[in-house]
């Protein structure tokens, strides 16, 4: 991983992550909703950002994605769990913010209208990672 990535990259790369790993593939009804959480996340950060960028920065994030998938699945959980990792040592990262990465993961599991049992597993994993209990889905 990159170290000068910031939070918003780890944050998104998080939302990505779980979007396409629970069925293998990226929904534009699950791009659709990070980019809506990547806007909340930034208009509640004291960074200014812009539409462009987020729209910039989401495709970074794809792109970084895109990279890793054509990997073997350990080495995508690998990163996904770094990133995880990652945001946790962020100053502002506390359990409320764990509370909603994993809220906003279970909105995007939803998004398509089907929720798939590798979600249920992955968003366990991840609010343990995070030390935090799922949401019910």
């Amino acid at each position: 991983m990159d170290k000068n990535t910031d939070w918003i990259e780890n944050y998104g790369f998080i939302l990505v992550a779980f979007a396409h790993m629970t069925d293998w593939r990226l929904a534009e009804a699950e791009v659709k909703v990070i980019n809506e959480k990547l806007e909340k996340m930034l208009s509640q950060s004291k960074q200014n950002y812009t539409k462009d960028d987020i729209a910039q920065r989401l495709v970074n994030i794809l792109q970084r994605y895109q990279k890793l998938k054509n990997n073997s699945g350990s080495i995508m959980m690998d990163e996904l769990i770094n990133a995880c990792e990652s945001l946790k040592k962020e100053d502002w990262f506390d359990k409320l913010a764990a509370t909603v990465v994993v809220q906003f993961l279970a909105e995007i599991a939803e998004s398509d209208h089907k929720i798939e049992e590798t979600e249920i597993q992955l968003l366990e994993n991840i609010s343990n990672t995070f030390g935090v209990t799922p949401p019910r889905l």
